[in-house]
């Protein structure tokens, strides 16, 4: 239905005006059926104009009642109890940050000569405390810490033991 001459509601619609059917097309000046208004009515709608008796004010406003304060205020709630479970998009506690130091004392200690160790497996202590209280992540670290802290001690006593005997049998 591109050409509105193709319709057969359309042509009876408009009873064939503006459009031959032999052209299938629109004429170049549309036709267009009962084009002028009724002779019974005005070109525009007629309204009365009365002019206004009294002066326009507004209302006035209406009186509310005031707020009275209760004497006794509500109890606040108790917020000091809180419960294990964490709901979803609640923030998590976040890794001890002294676990998270003493696996990095404890690797310093490789080129410290175990001062960083002697650290790192002291912090590892404190942070496994910390962690068993406040339920914080960070137990694999902590522990890290203490056991390389312990290894590096151990590797700086066989390197000196090993300097001393390479030392003793060379002179």
């Amino acid at each position: 239905m591109t050409n509105p001459g193709d319709s057969d509601e359309w042509w009876k619609q408009y009873s064939g005006q503006g459009v031959s059917p032999e052209s299938g097309g629109q004429s170049s000046v549309p036709q267009y059926p009962n084009a002028e208004p009724p002779s019974g009515y005005p070109s525009a709608p007629q309204h009365p104009v009365q002019p206004p008796s009294q002066p326009m004010t507004p209302p006035p406003h209406p009186q509310y009642p005031s707020y009275q304060q209760p004497a006794q205020p509500y109890p606040q709630p108790n917020y000091a109890y809180q419960s294990p479970y964490q709901p979803y998009g609640a923030p998590v506690q976040g890794t001890n940050g002294v676990a998270i130091g003493a696996l990095i004392s404890s690797l310093v200690g490789f080129v410290t000569c175990g001062i960083g160790s002697i650290v790192g497996i002291i912090l590892g202590a404190v942070a496994l405390n910390q962690i068993k209280q406040s339920g914080q992540e960070g137990r694999g670290m902590a522990l890290a810490g203490v056991w390389i802290g312990v290894g590096a001690i151990v590797l700086a006593i066989l390197w000196f033991v090993v300097v001393i005997i390479v030392g003793s049998t060379s002179s």
